[in-house]
């Protein structure tokens, strides 16, 4: 009778210790999806930072970046986001990103230019790099169509 008594206890103290704390997470979980709305920020299961652009009774079109849609399943959002977990800002202004993003290809597209015309224009190449013309090699070093490179 003492084991029966002892067991019982053990049972009612692991529901009220650790069944009943996840069903309650869980519920406020869910509470939380559900009240989910357009315009609020929100973690994603993936680790990613979204604002919320529509919702569906099942699903989320969740803004990653400006022009960044992607459609969720409402389970992967991990919570909202409250202004402590953002690290950096985030802003709508399109204009400053435009032009930092204008010089940023300017640029890029200046130096692979360079790159390229000191590439074309050097004499620096290793012999095993440079081109070579299959009428300048000897008859018996011709490339035949069947050999492996």
């Amino acid at each position: 009778m003492e084991f029966l008594l002892m067991l019982v206890a053990m049972f009612a103290l692991m529901y009220f210790l650790m069944i009943r704390p996840q069903q309650k997470r869980m519920r406020e979980h869910q509470e939380m999806q559900a009240q989910l709305a357009p315009g609020e920020r929100v973690l994603l299961t993936s680790g990613m930072f979204g604002t919320i652009a529509h919702a569906g009774e099942r699903q989320l079109i969740v803004e990653l970046a400006p022009g960044v849609e992607v459609t969720v399943l409402k389970g992967n959002v991990a919570r909202r986001v409250v202004a402590d977990d953002e690290e950096f800002e985030f802003t709508d202004d399109e204009s400053i990103a435009e032009e930092d993003m204008d010089a940023t290809i300017a640029d890029d597209e200046a130096k692979a230019l360079a790159e390229i015309e000191e590439a074309y224009f050097s004499d620096s190449q290793p012999a095993d790099q440079q081109p070579t013309d299959v009428d300048d090699l000897p008859s018996d070093e011709a490339p035949r169509a069947g050999d492996a490179k």
